[in-house]
């Protein structure tokens, strides 16, 4: 519209300067209204930059947001875990030691393995926040994929060892720890390395906490 009036302007100055005895008057008032229009233009692009940069700034601060509360949800998930395989290994350390078997220990297993199905189902409830952008989804997708093949492998490992610690199935205590040891080596899941992703997620949203 602003293009508009100006256009129509340029038609009104020709047809005034067919009338104007003195041109002299007609140069003065193109100088002033080309002024005036410059002037305009410039202060209109700069309002719209201004609005664009405070737009784009706000919609950052929403997605910064939006990721932090989605990963101090996650780190709480984590942190489940990191407690369960230090009570698993305490467990079968006490296993190990123990002179005699002790039903009490394996209860332990069974209220653990209970512990570990309950985070297990928390991390598969996991989803990308739609608000985000594509790029920091596909990050956030990938570290779901680690995180529940994790938790997966954990809820397999303790599975497995509450089931050879079983005290109907038990009956040579050192046979039951050599099943316990070779279920924990072939079972357990390397670590869940999601650093890269998450640093790459938080460089894109210009998150350096």
């Amino acid at each position: 519209m602003f293009y508009g009036i100006f256009f129509v302007g340029i038609i009104a100055l020709i047809a005034l300067y067919k009338f104007l005895p003195n041109k002299k008057y007609f140069h003065y008032l193109c100088i002033v209204l080309l002024t005036v229009f410059f002037t305009s233009a410039f202060i209109q692009n700069h309002y719209r930059n201004e609005t664009m940069s405070r737009a784009q700034l706000e919609s950052l601060q929403l997605r910064q947001k939006i990721f932090g509360e989605w990963y101090a949800d996650y780190q709480k998930d984590i942190n489940s875990l990191d407690r369960n395989w230090q009570r698993f290994y305490n467990i079968v350390e006490t296993l190990k030691t123990a002179e005699v078997y002790e039903y009490s220990t394996y209860e332990q297993l069974l209220e653990l393995e209970q512990e570990t199905l309950d985070e297990q189902k928390r991390i598969n409830e996991l989803v990308v926040p739609p608000e985000l952008h594509e790029e920091c989804r596909d990050l956030l997708a990938s570290v779901i994929v680690k995180t529940k093949t994790y938790a997966d492998a954990q809820v397999k490992t303790i599975s497995l060892t509450r089931q050879a610690a079983d005290p109907a199935t038990v009956t040579d205590v050192n046979r039951m720890n050599r099943r316990i040891n070779e279920i924990t080596i072939r079972e357990t899941p390397a670590g869940l390395f999601t650093a890269t992703e998450i640093s790459a997620i938080r460089d894109i949203l210009g998150d350096k906490d």
